[in-house]
């Protein structure tokens, strides 16, 4: 898989067919599955567009930064944007800007993260094009003292038609910690399809007692739930696979 990596805010020379990078600006012009990882960063602006009628899958990947993210994202028509997305970070401040800016584009967006400190997130979608969709769901573990707060803003104009909007958030919780998630839908036309949930809540108390029932330590169960979540909400590659499961080894019990 093709990366690209950001190293103390740069991104570093590459090549790889398809993609050119001018400044800040990323753009993909071949469809393909490629890797964006951030390497001791605090301060990211990235443009990236995505050509129309490609498909491209791009997995985003930082930890242990203490970072402020101001991404945007085109797609042109009839072209899609897979992201799958983890973050551990000591604090994560995060603007996200998607233009479905084409008929028929879409986004799907996937984003798991461990939260230890602050973590505040703004994901804004406008869908400029007819027949436009958006898919986001977010997953977070939330561990003791830390605190996440999620805006997630839908728009819609009048005259833009049939839309499909859907947003899932969910925030398990280890350990006291302040959590809010705003879902927004700021839709003025009939024709769209808007969907939306929001969870906060502890582990589940019944998957906690099935495991321990089976003879599994607190804790092991705790790391057990946690995957079930984390992970079953991105695809993650082959050479991160394991690097995140010694992230969630590392996490104590509640």
């Amino acid at each position: 898989m093709n990366k690209i990596s950001i190293v103390k805010n740069n991104i570093i020379p590459f090549d790889i067919e398809g993609v050119s990078v001018n400044g800040n600006d990323i753009s993909f012009t071949e469809n393909g599955n490629y890797i964006l990882e951030y390497i001791e960063c605090n301060n990211i602006e990235l443009n990236i567009k995505i050509d129309m009628n490609k498909c491209i899958n791009l997995f985003e990947f930082s930890y242990d930064n203490d970072i402020n993210v101001d991404n945007k994202y085109n797609i042109d028509k009839n072209a899609s944007l897979i992201i799958n997305k983890f973050y551990c970070n000591k604090d994560s401040n995060e603007n996200i800007d998607i233009y479905l800016n084409g008929e028929k584009a879409s986004i799907k967006y996937n984003f798991s993260s461990i939260t230890s400190a602050k973590d505040r997130y703004k994901i804004n979608i406008y869908h400029n094009g007819n027949n436009t969709t958006s898919d986001v769901f977010n997953k977070t573990v939330a561990k003791d003292g830390s605190s996440n707060y999620f805006d997630i803003n839908g728009y819609v104009e009048n005259g833009v038609l049939d839309t499909y909007i859907n947003q899932h958030t969910k925030i398990i919780t280890l350990g006291e910690s302040d959590n809010r998630i705003n879902p927004n839908m700021y839709t003025h036309d009939n024709s769209t399809t808007a969907i939306h949930s929001s969870v906060i809540g502890n582990v589940s108390e019944d998957e906690l007692f099935y495991l321990m029932s089976r003879g599994i330590s607190y804790d092991d169960s705790i790391k057990l739930i946690v995957k079930g979540n984390v992970l079953s909400n991105i695809n993650i590659p082959n050479e991160y696979w394991q690097k995140i499961n010694d992230i969630i080894d590392n996490l104590g019990g509640e």
